[in-house]
C-alpha cells in the first residue's frame, strides 16, 4: 500500500522510514541514517518531535472488505515490519528521545485494536523503561546465568581458535553487565557510547562467528569437540549439503582461472552453460520458494540457503537472478531479498554485489517516470548502505551517462548522495560526474554533492573548477550553474588558490553567465590563499 503522506515529511524522517520499513535489519539501517544525520552536524540533530507529531497525526484509511471510512494515526498505517523496527530503534536509542515523544508513540499505537504482539511487547519494555526512570535501573537484557554462559562459551571458542581471542572482548564482563544499556547507543552531537560504538564496529567482525556460536550452543551436526581446526574455520552458514554444492559452484571460477594460465582443463561454453542450469536446478526452486512465502520465518531470519550467494561465480548469479526474475518482481519481494542481503554473513564479493546490482536495479532505475514507490526506495536504500562502491559503479555510472532528460533517475541520485552515501561514495559520485560532459541535468547532482561539504582532494578540486570554468560558455544562461560557482566560492572558499581565481576570473570575462556580475564580486571576495 503507497502512503502519499510520506511525500509530505523533511527529507531525514522520509529516509529514517524508508530504513525502517528495508526488513529484519532495518533497525540497523535506521541507526546508520540517525549516525549520518548527527555526523553531518545539522542544527538540532534529528528532529525527534517533528517525526513524533507526522506519525501520531490522523490520516483518513479505508478499513474491511467493506471499506469503511476510519480515521487513525498514520504509525497505525505503516506496514508491521516498520513498527517493529521503529520500536526496537527507540529502544536502542531511548537516552536522545525525548520521553514526551515515546508516550506519544506508545499511546497511538495502542490505539490499533489488533495489534502486533511484537510492537505491544516492544511497547511494553518502552513503557517500563520510563516508569523506571525515577525509581530504579532497567534490570539487565541478559541474566547472571546468560552472561555465564557466554563467557564460558566464548573462552571454549578462544581456545579453539586462540588468534580469534581478540574479537571476542565484546563478550567480557564488563560488557555483558552493560548489555541492557542500549539506550545509550547515540549520544547528543553524534557521539556514541564506548561500548556501543565496539559492538557496532564489531557486528561485521562477529557476524562471521555468528553461525559457530549457534553450533556450539545447540550442538548442530559437524560442532563436535572433537572436530579439527580446519572444521572449524568452515564459512558460516555451510552445511554438508551446502559444501557439496559449492565445490560445484566454485568448479567454473578455477577452470577460468587454469584457462587464463594457460593449464590443460579448459572447459568449453557448453560445459559453463550446464554448470550453471545444474547451479539453478539445485538452488533456484527453493529460494523461489521462500522469496515468494508469506511467512514470519522468512522476514525474521536469513534463509540459510541464501549463503550459497557467497560461493557462486558470477554467471551462476546471474543465471539464478534470471531465474528468480528479480529484475521484474513485484517490489514488495524485492524488499524481502534485499533485507536478505543486507543480514546476509559473509559479505558478498564485489563482482556478486556488481551483478546484483545491475539485476535487481537497473532496469527498475532507467525505466522511472515517477518518483519511485516506497518498496523501490527502501531496497535501494537497504543495499546502498551495505554495497556503496559497487552500487555506484554499476548503478549511478549509467544514470549519469544515460542521455535524455531522466528527471526523475536524478532526483534519485541526488537523493541517494544528500542522505544515504558516505564520505568516500560522494567523492566517487563527482568523479564520475566529471568524467562526462557536464548538462543542466547533472548540475543538480554536483550541487548534491557540495552541499554534503565533504572533503576534497586537491586533485578533484581542480577537475571540478577546470570543467567550470572550460563549460562556461555552454552555461550563459543557466541559473543551476550560478549557484553551482557560488557553492564553490563559499562552501570551498579555503581550496580556492590563486591559479583556480584566475581561471574562473577569465571563465565568467569571456562568458554571458547568469549572475555575472555577482560572481565576479564574489570571486574578488574571495581571500588570498
Amino acid at each position: 500500500m503507497e502512503l502519499p503522506w510520506l511525500k509530505l515529511l523533511a527529507q531525514p524522517c522520509r529516509l529514517l522510514l524508508h530504513a525502517l520499513a528495508s526488513g529484519p535489519s532495518g533497525t540497523l539501517a535506521a541507526l546508520r541514517v540517525l549516525q549520518r544525520v548527527q555526523t553531518r552536524e545539522e542544527p538540532g540533530g534529528f528532529s525527534w518531535q517533528g517525526f513524533t507529531a507526522a506519525l501520531c497525526m490522523e490520516e483518513p484509511t479505508l478499513e474491511g472488505p467493506e471499506e469503511a471510512l476510519a480515521v487513525k494515526p498514520r504509525l497505525l498505517l505503516l506496514p508491521v515490519v516498520c513498527q517493529r523496527n521503529l520500536f526496537s530503534l527507540l529502544q536502542a536509542v531511548a537516552a536522545v528521545v525525548p520521553a514526551d515523544c515515546i508516550r506519544q508513540l506508545l499511546r497511538a499505537a495502542r490505539g490499533d485494536p489488533s495489534p502486533d504482539p511484537w510492537v505491544q511487547a516492544l511497547g511494553d519494555l518502552l513503557q517500563r523503561g520510563l516508569q523506571g526512570e525515577e525509581s530504579s535501573p532497567p534490570p539487565p537484557a541478559l541474566t547472571a546465568a546468560c552472561r555465564q554462559q557466554l563467557r564460558c562459551l566464548c573462552r571454549k571458542i578462544a581456545q579453539r581458535k586462540p588468534e580469534g581471542r581478540r574479537k571476542l572482548n565484546w563478550c567480557s564482563s564488563e560488557q555483558l553487565g552493560a548489555a541492557g544499556d542500549a539506550a545509550g547507543s547515540l549520544l547528543p552531537g553524534g557521539k556514541r557510547k564506548k561500548v556501543s560504538e565496539e559492538s557496532l564496529e564489531l557486528d561485521e567482525e562477529r557476524g562471521g562467528k555468528r553461525v559457530l556460536l549457534e553450533e556450539v550452543v545447540f550442538d548442530l551436526p559437524g560442532s563436535q569437540d572433537g572436530e579439527d581446526k580446519a572444521g572449524v574455520e568452515e564459512m558460516p552458514g555451510e552445511t554438508a549439503g551446502d559444501r557439496s554444492a559449492q565445490s560445484t559452484a566454485g568448479a567454473a571460477p578455477e577452470s577460468s582461472q587454469q584457462d587464463a594460465a594457460g593449464e590443460p582443463g579448459r572447459i568449453s561454453q557448453t560445459e559453463v552453460a550446464a554448470e550453471v542450469q545444474s547451479f539453478i536446478q539445485m538452488h533456484g526452486p527453493r529460494l523461489k520458494m521462500l522469496l515468494l512465502q508469506e511467512s514470519n520465518r522468512s522476514e525474521q531470519s536469513v534463509p540459510p540457503e541464501l549463503c550459497i550467494l557467497s560461493n557462486c561465480s558470477a554467471s551462476q548469479l546471474e543465471g539464478l537472478c534470471s531465474f528468480l526474475q528479480l529484475s521484474t518482481c513485484p517490489e514488495q519481494l524485492l524488499v524481502r531479498f534485499c533485507s536478505w542481503l543486507l543480514a546476509l554473513t559473509p559479505d558478498l564479493s564485489y563482482a556478486s554485489a556488481a551483478v546484483l546490482a545491475e539485476q535487481l536495479f537497473l532496469k527498475r532505475v532507467l525505466s522511472l517516470s515517477q518518483p519511485p514507490s516506497r518498496h523501490l526506495m527502501a531496497a535501494l536504500t537497504s543495499f546502498c548502505s551495505k554495497y556503496s562502491q559497487p552500487f555506484c559503479r554499476v548503478l549511478v555510472a549509467p544514470v549519469l551517462q544515460e542521455p535524455g532528460e531522466g528527471v526523475e533517475q536524478t532526483k534519485l541520485v541526488c537523493e541517494l548522495v544528500e542522505e544515504c552515501l558516505e564520505p568516500d561514495y560522494v567523492r566517487l559520485v563527482l568523479s564520475q560526474v566529471l568524467e562526462v560532459p557536464l548538462s543542466e541535468r547533472l548540475l543538480p547532482v554536483v550541487l548534491a554533492v557540495l552541499g554534503r561539504q565533504e572533503a576534497l582532494p586537491p586533485e578533484l578540486f581542480d577537475l571540478l573548477v577546470l570543467t567550470l570554468c572550460r563549460q562556461a560558455p555552454a552555461f550563459a544562461t543557466s541559473l543551476s550553474y550560478a549557484k553551482l560557482v557560488t557553492a564553490v566560492l563559499t562552501m570551498y572558499q579555503s581550496h580556492v588558490t590563486p591559479a583556480h581565481r584566475s581561471r574562473l576570473a577569465a571563465a565568467l570575462d569571456g562568458s554571458n553567465a547568469a549572475l555575472k556580475k555577482s560572481l565576479q564580486a564574489m570571486l574578488e571576495g574571495v581571500p588570498a590563499r
